[in-house]
């Protein structure tokens, strides 16, 4: 069977990727309709230009639609795409119904948003953390002064900007669905450890490419919107509602790049996952690097050794203050 390809596989999830992408152009329109609403009261009670109250509570009702969109629908249609990637970039092949497959396997694996936001947050926060530490690679080979600034800049990039990566372990959680949520998630981030620590330098630069683009598409939708916005409602919230918005937008278009880096890496993921086999005191040692990692790693704990009520077994979490505080210490490879 000859093996399906990358734009075949983007296309058949393209419906999932377009629905990610409206959520947050949805509350970008929601968010400057409040704008005009918001001026409007602002004029109708006399004044003239949205003030501080009335700017922070446009903005916690912008971010509130936004969080809220991604807690209760957004994280569906995320999953439901890394789903059906996972499988047809595992299997080579597409289930039937990739509607009711996508449902499945997402509400087995993130029964509600509680879940999936847990696992996002300790994915990201550890992905971060351990970044760090891939990152003195390069600075061991590169040693001239400015490229170690670089980076130095990067590693914050690459933390914050290659939100794919992200996508890389969830893939990982649902082709391993034979293991619990945050085993598998400790063994996916194992494999990013391994592989990454190789090609850290040339991810380096991949990462500075998105944050750039990122960084001119805000300016150039934001511009607009505060020259739309800001005869009414004033300078600085037209900024404000401008700078927002544009990141909404730069948001969606991020998606269709995210997209396209995990199905550009995910064979090379799945081939180092394949023969991956890690002894606890290798992830011991990532513990020593990531404090959210070690929380995360027994998490998993928990869930392997977890017991019907009223059972007996080790509860981890009333001892993990007794372990060293890996994320304050100093450590580092020698390479």
């Amino acid at each position: 069977m000859e093996k399906l390809s990358q734009d075949q596989i983007f296309k058949k999830t393209m419906k999932f990727m377009i629905f990610r992408m409206m959520i947050p152009l949805i509350s970008a329109v929601i968010s400057v309709v409040a704008v005009k609403v918001t001026t409007g009261i602002v004029e109708n009670n006399g004044g003239s230009r949205m003030g501080i109250v009335t700017i922070l509570i446009w903005f916690l009702v912008s971010l509130g639609v936004y969080i809220g969109l991604s807690f209760f629908v957004g994280y569906k249609f995320h999953a439901s795409q890394m789903a059906i990637i996972a499988d047809a970039v595992s299997f080579n092949m597409f289930p039937d119904d990739i509607k009711a497959y996508a449902k499945e396997s997402t509400e087995y694996r993130f029964p509600s948003g509680n879940e999936y936001m847990a696992y996002r947050n300790a994915v990201r926060k550890s992905i971060q953390e351990l970044q760090l530490e891939l990152n003195t690679f390069a600075e061991n080979k590169l040693r001239v002064p400015v490229l170690k600034q670089l980076i130095r800049f990067a590693q914050f990039i690459i933390g914050h900007a290659l939100s794919y990566t992200f996508d890389l372990i969830l893939c990982y959680t649902f082709v391993r669905d034979g293991k619990t949520l945050f085993t598998s998630a400790a063994d996916a981030i194992a494999v990013y450890w391994d592989s990454w620590r190789r090609i850290a330098t040339n991810v380096m630069f991949i990462a500075i490419e998105i944050i750039v683009g990122m960084t001119v598409g805000t300016a150039f939708v934001g511009v607009i919107i505060a020259t739309i916005v800001s005869p009414a409602s004033g300078p600085a919230a037209g900024g404000l509602c401008g700078l927002w918005v544009g990141y909404l937008v730069a948001t969606a278009v991020k998606v269709v790049i995210d997209t396209k880096l995990s199905l550009k890496t995910l064979d090379a993921y799945f081939e180092e996952a394949q023969y991956a086999d890690y002894s606890s005191e290798e992830y011991e040692d990532m513990c020593r690097y990531s404090k959210s990692f070690s929380k995360l790693y027994h998490k998993a704990l928990d869930e392997a050794f977890a017991v019907p009520d009223g059972g007996y077994g080790n509860n981890y979490d009333d001892f993990v203050d007794d372990f060293t505080d890996y994320g304050n210490a100093n450590y580092s490879y020698e390479y």
